[in-house]
């Protein structure tokens, strides 16, 4: 599904579908949250939809399909599910490498994860895994997307606002909130340092 044809959908059927389509991120939907952020805003702009529903369907559908990994790993650590869907997610070696950045940054990863693409997942399950209290992980977790679900909804919105076409929503993401692009580049940069580091570490953890 592209962002033109999701925009059509969720234009369509409204903020019902906009919050179910956040819950399918948990299950690997290739919409991910932070594409349908960017397509809320645009909707905004194109006065499609209205600031206060969107961020609250969109928090609401966020922190529900983080509630869902969480959940995910409360079962795996449970042992209900090693052998089901859980284990095809995450594999073994990755949860022993999120279980190095609890011990080393404490619950706090979770906000971090939060604002950082591609450790979600991994954070979110091993939260779960790791017995995190759920109030602990909805506060760090809550606080977070308080700062991120508004900015990528922001970003949207000007783009949506300024061409009215959700087609050239990322190019003007690109050319008129640069900074936001660099902010996520350097996340992604962060993490790929993050986790070379991460693995050069635990392979010289196992060395006699």
């Amino acid at each position: 599904m592209t962002p033109e044809s999701a925009s059509v959908l969720i234009g369509t059927w409204g903020y019902p579908l906009y919050l179910l389509l956040f819950l399918l991120t948990a299950f690997g939907s290739p919409l991910t949250e932070d594409l349908l952020l960017l397509v809320g805003g645009s909707l905004i702009g194109m006065q499609v939809f209205s600031w206060a529903p969107t961020l609250t369907t969109a928090y609401v559908g966020v922190l529900g399909a983080d509630l869902c990994l969480f959940w995910f790993g409360r079962k795996l650590r449970a042992h209900t599910l090693r052998r089901g869907f859980v284990r095809h997610v995450i594999r073994p070696g990755r949860l022993r490498l999120a279980a190095r950045w609890f011990k080393r940054f404490g619950d706090g990863v979770i906000f971090l994860s939060r604002l950082v693409p591609g450790t979600r997942v991994l954070v979110f399950v091993s939260a779960g895994l790791r017995g995190v209290p759920l109030a602990r992980f909805l506060l760090l977790d809550g606080l977070a997307a308080a700062i991120w679900l508004p900015t990528l909804l922001w970003a949207g919105h000007l783009a949506g606002q300024r061409i009215g076409s959700l087609g050239r929503t990322l190019e003007i993401v690109g050319d008129r909130v640069f900074a936001i692009l660099l902010v996520i580049v350097a996340a992604f940069a962060l993490r790929h340092w993050w986790l070379k580091r991460e693995r050069a570490t635990g392979a010289a953890d196992t060395e006699p």
